[in-house]
């Protein structure tokens, strides 16, 4: 069906990427139509109409943030530096999200916390976890090919343990506005894996 009405004169991703930093800043819960208004510089009725409900509008933002944060993150790990630079690369972009100054964390993170458990977002967030997941996988894999780690641990698991460590010391630093948690337990798993 197709809706008629003026045409737009705003453009959707400047839109769309001013939604997403509200509600990186403020979360799904934390943020109202009014934030999204004044951040968009749209009327609630512009938004709804170019986004549908604040659901998927935030379902669209947490999406760009996909595309481009945890797009980012992958790149991080696949270029051919040594792994340990390459994962002391990523694990240093998760300590300048926790100590952005403005309590942001990591959108991915602060979701799956907030609205895990929400079947409207549960294939967004399940997305970004395995973009994150597969890339950490082949890093470690890599790795071990290149003989530069010697662990017998299965490189998914050790995946999934920098993702779970990763995860839980943004939240603590954020939470306790306390950027140094992060570093500490990053600190402490390069030496444990590498």
């Amino acid at each position: 069906m197709t809706r008629i009405g003026r045409p737009r004169s705003f453009d959707e991703k400047t839109a769309l990427t001013a939604a997403m930093n509200a509600f990186w800043a403020g979360g799904y819960s934390g943020t109202t139509y009014l934030d999204l208004e004044k951040a968009t510089g749209l009327r609630r009725q512009s938004l709804t109409y170019a986004f549908g409900e604040k659901q998927d509008l935030f379902r669209r933002a947490l999406s760009l943030y996909i595309d481009q944060r945890v797009t980012k993150a992958t790149e991080l790990l696949a270029t051919d530096a040594p792994f340990k630079d390459n994962l002391r690369a990523l694990l240093k972009a998760w300590e300048e999200d926790a100590s952005s100054g403005n309590g942001r964390g990591c959108l991915l993170v602060r979701s799956t916390a907030e609205v895990g458990a929400d079947a409207h977002m549960t294939s967004e967030l399940q997305r970004g976890d395995t973009m994150l997941l597969h890339a950490l996988t082949q890093a470690f894999r890599r790795a071990k090919s290149k003989g530069e780690l010697t662990s017998e641990t299965p490189p998914d698991a050790l995946a999934r343990l920098v993702i779970s460590v990763g995860n839980g010391a943004m939240i603590q630093a954020v939470a306790r506005k306390n950027p140094k948690i992060s570093q500490t337990a990053h600190e402490a798993l390069l030496s444990l894996i590498t």
